[in-house]
């Protein structure tokens, strides 16, 4: 299979942890710069890219004694561009502070607002998901984001969902957990939107390490899981059809980490392997972006010069 594949950013000692979208015609990439793969000085870094993955614009959002992590972008319901971290705020003596996810907006895509923190201390909000649900009994469909939450310690993920810039809450406490479920340790997670149908990807490190699929229909209160039988890091997921989705992330393949493309067959509940991206190392954190024809790929790797940079790949979706 034929794909074309470019570095896009890599002059930091460390660049890794992205995500894609598209906005206003361009695509957007966010990911975190710092002097390592776990250090304090975590700063992330947005390029804005033409539809050829040349970079147009590049701004920063930075927090003072601060470690901001894994990066998110979403296009709000009335077109702004908000970005999700997670902040390691540390005191003085570098002991760490707190933890906690935090929103920026950006009506330009170069300069953003102060900081809104969201969620609970701890809690690792790691996407969010915008879905308009519309109800019988009301005039404008709801517009809420929505995203799973996890906490190592709890050894459990829950649903958030609202309007982060105003009112943002748990939805649903012990969506998947080893108490529960008896699967240890989800975390990492992505979610879409089938009208009223929700589809979840959780990876997992504990046990057999085995990511899950997950179900729910509205209001999203009662999940079903499948094991997907395979280890799947930093899962992105989005939509490819109302039967299946394009699903990217980390694999464990001939003794080492890759980045992989797969189709998810929600049906069948079963991946299908599409490409093995040119990875090596520290690697992958991908963002997914599907227009016109094209399928944009954003991730990290350090198969070029034994360092972690960014790159974007381009797919013919005919071709896949």
């Amino acid at each position: 299979m034929k794909f074309e594949v470019k570095k896009i950013a890599g002059s930091a000692a460390h660049s890794a942890f992205t995500d894609l979208c598209l906005w206003n015609g361009n695509l957007y990439c966010c990911f975190r710069e710092a002097e390592n793969h776990i250090s304090n000085d975590g700063r992330i870094c947005i390029l804005q890219l033409d539809l050829m993955g040349d970079t147009l614009n590049k701004t920063w959002v930075t927090e003072p004694r601060s470690d901001l992590r894994d990066p998110k972008l979403t296009v709000t319901p009335d077109n702004k561009l908000m970005l999700l971290v997670y902040q390691r705020k540390f005191q003085e003596e570098s002991t760490t502070a707190y933890c906690k996810p935090a929103i920026y907006l950006s009506n330009s895509g170069i300069s953003w607002s102060s900081q809104r923190k969201i969620g609970h201390n701890y809690w690792w909000l790691w996407r969010l998901r915008w879905h308009s649900i519309e109800h019988d009994t009301c005039l404008q469909p709801e517009h809420k984001a929505w995203g799973f939450a996890y906490n190592r310690a709890a050894n459990r993920i829950q649903l958030y969902c609202g309007d982060p810039r105003s009112n943002f809450q748990v939805h649903k406490k012990e969506v998947l957990s080893l108490a529960k479920h008896n699967l240890g340790y989800p975390n990492e997670s992505d979610i879409v939107f089938i009208d009223k149908t929700a589809y979840a990807i959780v990876r997992r490190d504990a046990d057999s390490c085995t990511a899950q699929l997950g179900n729910s229909c509205w209001p999203f209160k009662t999940w079903q899981w499948t094991d997907l039988g395979t280890y799947i890091g930093g899962p992105c997921m989005i939509l490819k059809d109302k039967k299946s989705a394009w699903v990217a992330g980390r694999i464990w393949e001939k003794q080492q980490f890759k980045t992989a493309l797969f189709n998810l067959n929600f049906n069948q509940q079963k991946f299908a392997l599409k490409a093995i991206l040119p990875s090596s190392g520290d690697n992958s954190y991908p963002g997914l972006v599907q227009h016109a024809n094209k399928l944009y790929l954003s991730y990290y790797s350090s198969h070029k010069d034994s360092k972690s940079q960014i790159f974007l790949a381009q797919f013919d979706i005919n071709e896949l």
